[in-house]
């Protein structure tokens, strides 16, 4: 069964060098759910996440994401994130950090980042695009979903995709989260059907989901609501 911590194991000891902090400790997990590996590949993924207001200050990292890997390979991520100073975005208290990411064993790139308010719509979605060298272009787009503004966007070329997951990360001593995180109309669309996809989704730390269905033979997975209750400081 594919679990969250998987998602991670593509990430690299150290990171590129940013005018934004780097995504370096992965401390305590929050909870999660998550989907994989699948028999196919994942062609794209969208969600629609509405995080909460972010701690008043924060003494650690606390990162929010949803992610696809293998599980050997490079992890697509798109992550909020709250760090002891979140000015490199604009954000002031209360408020998170976006940038779409991509971690491997070249370390970490990203996207341009924005701010984002804690009852904002986050519409998160990855696609697959033209065949290249290696494997293909994977592109994530992330946008306000009532405004369509653009937050971040990222492009690069990475291998098959087997697993989908949610994570919450509060590391080095964070101020956890404070309210529900709220991922809806998840849509995961794999490259061939894959009926037993479904059988592998799993939960943690209190994480719930509603409405999982497929469509086109196995091939379309929906997951209708994801709750992620608040955690504890680590």
């Amino acid at each position: 069964m594919f679990a969250v911590l998987s998602l991670i194991t593509a990430l690299a000891s150290t990171a590129i060098a940013l005018p934004a902090p780097a995504l370096e400790a992965r401390d305590s997990w929050g909870g999660s759910v998550s989907l994989g590996p699948t028999k196919s590949s994942i062609i794209s993924a969208v969600t629609t996440l509405t995080p909460g207001v972010a701690p008043s200050t924060q003494g650690g990292e606390l990162f929010l994401w949803p992610g696809i890997s293998n599980g050997t390979g490079d992890l697509i991520q798109t992550t909020l994130e709250q760090w002891p100073d979140n000015s490199w975005c604009g954000a002031v208290a209360g408020e998170w950090c976006v940038r779409a990411s991509l971690f491997g064993s070249f370390g970490q790139l990203d996207g341009p980042y924005s701010l984002v308010k804690g009852d904002d719509q986050v519409k998160i979605v990855y696609t697959r695009g033209e065949a290249v060298s290696g494997g293909w272009t994977r592109t994530q787009n992330v946008t306000n979903a009532v405004t369509g503004a653009s937050l971040s966007t990222f492009s690069h070329m990475s291998g098959p995709m087997t697993g989908w997951g949610t994570g919450t990360e509060c590391d080095d001593g964070c101020t956890g989260t404070i309210n529900e995180q709220t991922y809806a109309n998840t849509v995961i669309t794999l490259e061939a059907a894959d009926t037993t996809f479904g059988d592998t989704i799993a939960t943690a730390a209190g994480a719930t989901y509603t409405g999982l269905s497929s469509s086109e033979g196995g091939k379309v997975w929906t997951i209708a609501t994801i709750k992620v209750p608040a955690i504890r400081s680590s």
